[in-house]
């Protein structure tokens, strides 16, 4: 029980809604990004199919992200159960008056009698300890939140297709907007950073997002690199992937801790896996700082330059 409900804090993370203009292609690219190196690693191949004409909308994108990255992982794990690889289409285009995007897998497919029940709280068809089944039910909240609608068309042993509908709201009236966070954020000191992450997208995400505050950023893509550079130059804050290819994040945190202590702690880490037992651990002990992706660029900042603020 109270596992379960960690899970589902973990995942449906308590901010308020923060509503602006979204471009969901955008949105739906930087979910990829944020899931690329799981799905390599799961033989997943993924085709997208983003309508050049989609029209901005009014949303959250960091709940729509919480969506989207929930349908991916799914159809991930779905496929790679039964047959150890997958392909993922994932398209988006406008009809009459919606937004709709569509995640189309190869998987075993759902069973006819399964479709309705799939996105009621705790409906699982996996073993024990392989999911909560918390998280369509999350998906469905947000989707219905956003005054749009979310189902699950397939034949079984056929894959299948989970189709997100939105509308196009125009005016930021139309939903109930967040108060603007700006007057919230602590003013800190420019610093200089460096982002550790093997992810083009996040990579440049957090620049641009860092960079707007005003702080002097250094991005690479991998450990080696950035073991180099530490030793180098001074950094306020070093923002680093948990998972990479060749060394990971915990490594390297690891090696700077016996360079000196000192720069171990001016690290926080970047994660997609805080559910994870491996992360939730390796978190509790060295009780490193971290950001769970997918994260909301406005809660980010905050975030980050509170630490900056608590030096």
């Amino acid at each position: 029980g109270a596992g379960i409900v960690k899970r589902l804090l973990a995942f449906a993370r308590q901010t308020k809604p923060q509503r602006d203009f979204v471009n969901i292609n955008d949105v739906i690219s930087t979910t990829l990004a944020l899931r690329a190196y799981h799905l390599k690693t799961s033989n997943v191949k993924v085709t997208t199919k983003l309508g050049p004409d989609l029209p901005i909308t009014v949303a959250d994108g960091g709940q729509l992200q919480q969506v989207f990255l929930n349908l991916i992982i799914n159809a991930e794990a779905e496929m790679k159960a039964s047959h150890g690889k997958g392909k993922l289409l994932i398209k988006t285009e406008k009809t009459k008056d919606n937004i709709r995007i569509s995640f189309k897998d190869d998987g075993p497919g759902i069973a006819r009698e399964n479709l309705e029940k799939i996105f009621n709280p705790f409906f699982t068809t996996r073993q024990v300890g392989e999911g909560t089944g918390l998280g369509l039910s999350i998906c469905y909240g947000i989707v219905v939140e956003h005054g749009g609608k979310i189902w699950a068309e397939s034949k079984p042993g056929k894959g299948a297709i989970f189709i997100v509908e939105l509308p196009i709201v125009i005016e930021p009236e139309q939903l109930p907007m967040a108060e603007a966070p700006a007057s919230e954020m602590p003013k800190v000191a420019t610093a200089r950073m460096l982002v550790v992450d093997d992810e083009a997208t996040v990579r440049d995400l957090l620049r641009r997002a860092l960079e707007e505050e005003g702080h002097e950023v250094e991005c690479v893509d991998n450990a080696e690199d950035a073991l180099e550079l530490v030793q180098k130059k001074r950094y306020s804050l070093i923002l680093l992937d948990v998972k990479m290819p060749g060394m990971s994040g915990p490594e390297l945190y690891q090696r700077m801790n016996k360079i000196t202590k000192s720069l171990a702690r001016r690290v926080v880490f970047v994660t997609g896996d805080v559910i994870g037992t491996g992360t939730q651990e390796f978190l509790k002990k060295t009780k490193a700082r971290y950001i769970a992706k997918p994260f909301d660029v406005v809660q980010m900042k905050k975030e980050i330059n509170q630490i900056l603020a608590e030096g």
